[in-house]
């Protein structure tokens, strides 16, 4: 609470503060909502107190003469959970404001919200035709802090399958991911899969100055489709032959003319299900427009249910995806993923993850960025509505663009607390 009214100085800020502060209040005196017998709001509020190495994200050498790269920060988040179930449709729905203040770095104080959920259509689109599947997921995040790999293993989003490892400078960045995911049944055991993403990232003015001559980033627009035939081996095992096209269309985030390129794979997929645990593999080939490049691609996907007490996620891929950060078009991703939380007791939950990611700009690849990422966070539930935390993260950013070559390493820790009305 010190740094935080240490960093509150400006008087907007402090109006600001108090508006959240009574919204958190007016929270607390309600329980959660039952709006419906079928639907629950839970609101909670936290707040997070932490040391930053680099705010900035960017080596010493690139930033502004008097930038200072570290500070402590300060984070008050507002959070409402919506859980919707009837007899045909479920929702799953978490929104999340938040206002972040700096104790050196006041200018860059900001505020930001993210959406994250799916709605389950199933039992809907069953009434028209028997044993199909159709659900759609959206995530939207608005905030100059863009992580590079998503944190949590838990209560992953649904477009953890999206992450490429790629940290770029801070910016306000627009994020916007919507999924659309179904299946037809043919006959009992064969099925056609299919789906598309819509892909939006739309990015302001650089932070802790310009780099003139360089253009850091590129606006974004990306639609994905997918589809293929499914055969059902056991009640358990399932194989696919799936065919996957991506359209893409950027242009420099400071203003210029379009560019597009497009990205065809063809994969087989061996998928195994547990109702504890699933497996899923993928490998195929990938080509590559305009430039012309084919490379071997494929994902392998290994994950427990969350309600376990230990939960376990792992993900290794090589595909590939747009680049919007020191260079356009496309980049090769290699990306490896692993997270695991171990529920230790009723009220304690300790939970780490390591991230590496090695993109390859084309057309050559020999330009690349690589990110090593590892984070850990203890988390004890003092009562049944606080729970507090301690966490800490570590970044090493190797990058080596036809732009831009630079290295640096970033850390970030501190303590959480969290109220949540349920």
């Amino acid at each position: 609470m010190i740094f935080l009214l240490w960093s509150c100085r400006c008087a907007e800020i402090r109006r600001l503060f108090r508006v959240m502060v009574a919204a958190v209040l007016l929270w607390g005196a309600l329980p959660a909502l039952s709006v419906h017998a079928e639907t629950i709001i839970v609101p909670s509020a936290d707040l997070r107190s932490y040391y930053d190495s680099n705010v900035y994200r960017r080596p010493k050498q690139l930033l502004a003469p008097g930038t200072q790269p570290e500070d402590f920060a300060n984070m008050l988040g507002a959070n409402v959970a919506l859980l919707h179930k009837t007899r045909d449709i479920e929702v799953d729905m978490k929104i999340r404001g938040f206002f972040q203040s700096y104790v050196e770095n006041t200018n860059r104080n900001y505020v930001g919200a993210t959406l994250n959920g799916h709605v389950g259509l199933d039992h809907w689109i069953d009434q028209y035709v028997r044993g199909a599947r159709l659900r759609i997921a959206e995530t939207l995040r608005y905030t100059p802090e863009q992580p590079s790999f998503l944190q949590g293993v838990r209560d992953l989003p649904a477009d953890a399958g999206l992450t490429t490892g790629i940290q770029g400078f801070r910016a306000n960045t627009l994020y916007n991911t919507t999924q659309l995911n179904g299946n037809y049944p043919v006959s009992r055991d064969l099925s056609v899969e299919g789906g598309y993403t819509f892909v939006l990232r739309r990015i302001g003015r650089l932070q802790g100055g310009d780099l003139q001559g360089t253009t850091v980033f590129f606006n974004t627009m990306a639609h994905t489709w997918f589809g293929g035939p499914r055969y059902q081996l056991t009640r358990n095992d399932s194989v696919a032959v799936l065919y996957r096209q991506t359209f893409i269309t950027q242009s420099a985030a400071q203003g210029g003319r379009n560019f597009d390129t497009n990205l065809i794979s063809l994969a087989g997929d061996y998928t195994k299900e547990f109702q504890e645990w699933g497996f899923t593999i993928q490998g195929g080939i990938t080509f590559v427009e305009p430039v012309g490049r084919a490379f071997p691609s494929g994902t392998l996907t290994v994950k427990t249910q969350p309600e376990r007490d230990t939960v376990v996620y792992l993900r290794l891929s090589r595909q590939a995806m747009p680049s919007y950060f020191l260079q356009g078009g496309a980049v090769i991703s290699n990306v490896a993923s692993l997270g695991i939380s171990r529920r230790i007791y009723e009220r304690l939950i300790l939970e780490g993850m390591v991230g590496f990611g090695y993109n390859e700009y084309l057309p050559t690849t020999d330009r690349k960025l690589q990110n090593i990422t590892a984070s850990s966070k203890l988390a004890y539930k003092l009562t049944r509505t606080i729970t507090g935390e301690i966490f800490y993260i570590y970044q090493n950013i190797d990058t080596n663009s036809s732009s831009l070559q630079f290295q640096y390493s970033r850390s970030q820790a501190g303590l959480m607390l969290t109220v949540a009305w349920e």
